[in-house]
C-alpha cells in the first residue's frame, strides 16, 4: 500500500514542480539567475516517502488504576469496575446515577495485618542477639537485611539483669 502511496505523491509533486516552473518561464523570469537559483533548490529538495511505521496503528496505553481507588460498584461479570472514582465520591461516573449489579463488599479488600515489634541488640554471654519484649530471639540476618516476618530461632529468659536462652545452653 505504502508503495502505491509513494507513487501518487511522486507523481503529484513532480507535477507541481513542473508547474512551478513553467510558470516562473510565462512570467519571462527564467532568464533571472535568482529564479534559477530558486527552481534548482525546488528540484533538488528531498521527495516524502512513506514507510509500514507509518501505516501501522498506535498501541493503546492502558492506565491502572490502583484498587483504592477504583469505583465501588459491581459489574455485571460480578467484579468490581475498573474506573477511577469520581473526587469525594466513592463511584465513577456512570456509577454515580446507579448501581444496577449492587457493590463491592468493603470487608472484601485486604488488610495489612502486619504490626512492627520493637527489637533491640542485647549483649548475651559475649554474644550480640536481636530481642524483643516478648522474650523472642531472632535471627541476626533477618534483622538486619530488615526483613518482614524475621524468623525467630529461640526464647530467652530475664533473670533480675541476667539474660540467659536455655535453647542454647547460653
Amino acid at each position: 500500500m505504502e508503495r502505491r502511496l509513494n507513487k501518487k505523491l511522486e507523481g503529484y509533486i513532480t507535477t507541481f514542480k513542473d508547474s512551478i516552473r513553467d510558470k516562473v518561464t510565462q512570467m519571462g523570469m527564467s532568464k533571472n539567475q535568482e529564479a534559477n537559483q530558486l527552481l534548482q533548490y525546488i528540484y533538488d529538495y528531498d521527495r516524502l516517502s512513506f514507510n509500514k511505521e507509518d501505516f501501522q496503528k498506535r498501541k493503546r496505553v492502558k492506565n491502572f488504576v490502583p484498587i483504592f481507588d477504583r469505583c465501588c460498584a459491581k459489574r455485571a461479570s460480578n467484579e468490581q469496575c475498573t474506573r477511577r472514582k469520581k473526587e469525594g465520591n466513592e463511584y465513577c461516573g456512570t456509577h454515580m446515577k446507579g448501581t444496577p449489579h449492587g457493590i463491592i463488599d468493603i470487608q472484601g479488600e485486604p488488610k495489612n495485618n502486619s504490626q512492627k515489634v520493637e527489637v533491640w541488640a542485647q549483649d548475651i554471654k559475649g554474644i550480640i542477639y536481636y530481642i524483643d519484649k516478648n522474650n523472642n530471639v531472632y535471627q541476626a540476618e533477618d534483622i538486619i537485611s530488615n526483613r518482614t516476618n524475621p524468623k525467630v530461632i529461640a526464647k530467652y529468659l530475664k533473670i533480675e539483669e541476667d539474660y540467659s536462652i536455655p535453647e542454647f545452653n547460653i
